[in-house]
């Protein structure tokens, strides 16, 4: 590709970046007022024993899953996980 072909490839894609931007902006509705507080409990640490409950329960599924899985699999998607998180920041 010669310069002026690259040039004119990056130009067209620039309309299309700006194209689809203003799309998305047109397409995006209004954000929410803001929401009210939730209540406060009588009991303080009612909400942090609802979130560790349902965390166990997620943790005890995720180590289900990863029984039920054979081995190559499950280090393969770990090494994955690794990959994407170094990738990501």
């Amino acid at each position: 590709m010669s310069n002026q072909d690259m040039q004119r490839e990056l130009d067209e894609l620039r309309k299309e970046v700006a194209a689809l931007s203003k799309a998305r902006k047109q397409r995006e509705p209004e954000p929410p007022p803001e929401e009210e507080e939730a209540p406060v409990t009588a009991e303080p640490g009612a909400d942090e024993n609802a979130i560790k409950g349902q965390v166990e329960e997620l943790l005890k599924l995720l180590q289900d899953e990863i029984r039920d899985m054979p081995a190559i699999t499950t280090m393969a998607v770990f090494a994955l996980g690794i990959l994407m998180g170094r990738y990501m920041r």
